[in-house]
């Protein structure tokens, strides 16, 4: 099929209106998406991505009333609203519309993105937009346009064209359809940040992720994030070792802080594959960079990718989650 790539937002809305689907980038990951109002096309993007009937799809809204015809919005909802939105922060609300998909289930995932033409897009498309990360299912999100490009032109109905993502993991997902409110996923906006406006809310750690159950969220039940390779996640120090000891193989790849075993040293990088080795300074740049990452080193045949754990610094809980999930069973 052809698949219209544009930067033109009436364009791309009219494939929506049309039952199409749409690969567009967030401030987050890009998303694939279609009107939450037309189950066929929903039901299109399981089968695109080869996602698991259950896992959940986040609606993508324009406004806080948008999201207010089709969900109960409380007073908390607001104030996270109001706080975080747009951006990349998902609420999941109980639902007052049946006909937004799925139909079956009694809450939705509901955010606002950061951009304003992706917000401009949605409003021109005349519903909210059903979007799961644009990828394989259980793969490493896309944060970069060109890896858009080789998985889905050609298969979609088109790809819109505009900022690409940058904070470059999903976003943090709350739940507020029962009490105490609960951290479904974290993301970069933290429990701390949340916690000043619902001091009440529950941490991933007290509730089930896995187990024979109707997910709420997507990222809850199923093994997410992971490259082909596998994913190794070591701490600061044994990294470091297994780096000076393993670095020059061919088939291994690392990202993190530190290449060298002490300050003063010199750090050998340099000497190695740039796509195989990735170094960065902070929480926030590993965050931007890590899935690219991931897709990079599956292009090269990458057989296993060690992973410095996270700095004791902000931006860890949503990056340590990743990493967690993709190295699972590793």
């Amino acid at each position: 099929m052809k698949t219209l790539i544009s930067s033109d937002v009436r364009l791309l809305a009219g494939l929506i209106r049309k039952g199409g689907v749409v690969v567009f980038p967030t401030e987050t990951v890009f998303g694939i998406g279609a009107s939450s109002f037309n189950e066929e096309a929903c039901k299109r993007i399981y089968k695109i991505k080869g996602r698991p009937s259950d896992n959940p799809l986040i609606a993508h809204f324009s406004t806080i009333e948008a999201i207010k015809s089709v969900c109960e919005v409380s007073e908390v909802a607001v104030r996270l609203l109001c706080e975080f939105a747009p951006g990349p922060i998902t609420l999941v609300l109980p639902k007052k519309n049946l006909k937004v998909f799925p139909k079956e289930m009694p809450t939705l995932g509901v955010r606002i993105p950061k951009n304003p033409i992706i917000r401009e897009w949605i409003e021109k498309c005349g519903s909210p937009i059903s979007a799961p990360s644009a990828n394989i299912s259980g793969r490493p999100s896309l944060t970069r346009m060109t890896d858009v490009l080789r998985y889905f032109d050609g298969i979609v109905d088109g790809i819109l064209v505009t900022e690409e993502p940058s904070l470059g993991i999903e976003s943090t997902v709350v739940g507020l359809f029962e009490d105490p409110p609960v951290l479904l996923r974290p993301g970069s906006i933290e429990s701390n940040e949340l916690k000043r406006l619902i001091p009440n809310l529950v941490l991933p750690n007290s509730i089930t992720e896995r187990g024979e159950f109707v997910p709420p969220s997507p990222g809850m039940k199923y093994k997410h994030y992971s490259p082909k390779a596998n994913v190794k996640l070591l701490p600061s120090e044994t990294f470091v070792s297994k780096f000076l000891q393993c670095g020059n193989n061919s088939d291994t790849a690392w990202i993190g802080f530190s290449f060298a075993p002490a300050e003063g040293h010199d750090n050998p990088t340099h000497q190695f594959h740039p796509t195989r080795v990735k170094l960065v300074s902070s929480n926030w740049e590993y965050s931007s960079a890590l899935y690219a990452f991931f897709e990079a080193c599956d292009q090269l045949g990458i057989e296993a990718i060690y992973c410095e754990e996270p700095k004791e610094e902000t931006g860890k809980e949503g990056l340590l989650n990743r990493l967690q999930k993709a190295s699972e069973g590793n």
